[in-house]
C-alpha cells in the first residue's frame, strides 16, 4: 500500500519557486496561474503559510499532474486544481494574491489584461517573467500597481527576476538617475535603488544584447542601417555609463 508524504516534510521546490514563494504574505488565499506541478501552492500549505490555494492550468497534462500532485500530499482540501484560461478560473474577489511565474512576460501581461476584472479582491500580485520583464512593469505602471519588492535570483546559470506588486503610485521609483525610466523598466527600480547583487550580470545582459544588436546592423549598408547604427551606439553609451554606479559601494 502507497503512503502519503509526512505533512512534516516539504514538496522538492527549485530556487526559482522558493523565491517566488518568499513574496507571499502569510494567512492568505493565493491563485497560482500556470500551476504546473502545483509545487508551489503545495510548499506552501505545507509550509503553514497560507489557508487555501487555487491551482490554474489551461492544458490536460498540466492540469493532471497538479491534480494528481495535490492529492498525493492528501491535499485536496486545502488546494483546488482548475482548468482554465488564465484568471478565467477564479471568481472576482477570490483570491488575496495572484501568482503567476515561469512565463514569458508579454503572456503575464496578456492574462493579467484579459482577467483584470478577477483582479478585484487581490491586494497583491506575485509575477516571475523568465523573459521580458519590462513588458509586466509597464503593464503594472499603466494599470496602477506598483512594485513593493523585487528580487532576482540565478539558477542554472540563468537569471529569474520576480515583482511583488500592489495597488498604488510609482512615479519616484522611475525617477532615480543616473538611470532612465526605461532603463528602469528593463533593470527593476527597486533592484536597482537596493543595488542588488545580482544586478550587474542583468545589466551586462543588456548591455550585450544591445552590442550584439549593433554589430549586426553595421553589416548593413544603406543609409537607414547607418542610422540604426548610429542611435545604438549612442544607446549602447547611456548603458556604458550606469556602471559606474552599480559599481560603488553604498555609503
Amino acid at each position: 500500500m502507497s503512503l502519503s508524504p509526512s505533512p512534516s516534510r516539504d514538496v522538492k521546490c527549485s530556487e526559482r519557486l522558493q523565491a517566488v514563494a518568499r513574496w507571499v504574505p502569510a494567512g492568505t488565499t493565493v491563485a497560482d496561474i500556470g500551476a504546473d506541478h502545483a509545487h508551489l501552492l503545495i510548499h506552501l500549505v505545507l509550509r503553514k503559510r497560507i489557508e487555501k490555494g487555487i491551482a490554474g492550468e489551461l492544458n490536460k497534462g498540466p492540469f493532471e499532474n497538479a491534480r494528481s500532485q495535490v492529492r498525493r500530499w492528501g491535499l485536496s482540501d486545502r488546494i483546488e486544481v482548475r482548468r482554465g484560461d488564465g484568471l478565467s478560473v477564479l471568481k472576482e474577489g477570490e483570491a488575496d494574491v495572484i501568482v503567476i511565474a515561469g512565463m514569458g512576460g508579454p503572456l503575464i501581461a496578456k492574462i493579467l489584461d484579459q482577467g483584470r476584472e478577477k483582479l478585484s479582491g487581490a491586494f497583491r500580485l506575485v509575477l516571475q517573467p523568465n523573459t521580458g520583464g519590462e513588458r509586466v512593469r509597464r503593464w503594472l505602471r499603466q494599470n496602477g500597481w506598483a512594485p513593493v519588492g523585487e528580487t532576482l535570483v540565478e539558477e542554472g546559470g540563468t537569471l529569474y527576476e520576480i515583482i511583488a506588486a500592489e495597488r498604488g503610485e510609482d512615479e519616484a521609483l522611475y525617477r532615480q538617475p543616473p538611470a532612465s525610466e526605461e532603463q528602469l523598466l528593463l533593470l527593476g527600480p527597486l533592484l536597482w535603488r537596493e543595488k542588488h547583487p545580482l544586478l550587474i550580470k542583468k545589466w551586462l545582459q543588456e548591455l550585450a544584447a544591445r552590442e550584439r544588436i549593433l554589430e549586426r546592423v553595421r553589416a548593413g549598408r544603406t543609409e537607414e542601417a547607418a542610422r540604426r547604427a548610429a542611435q545604438l551606439e549612442e544607446e549602447i553609451a547611456q548603458w556604458r555609463r550606469l556602471r559606474k554606479w552599480l559599481c560603488e559601494e553604498n555609503p
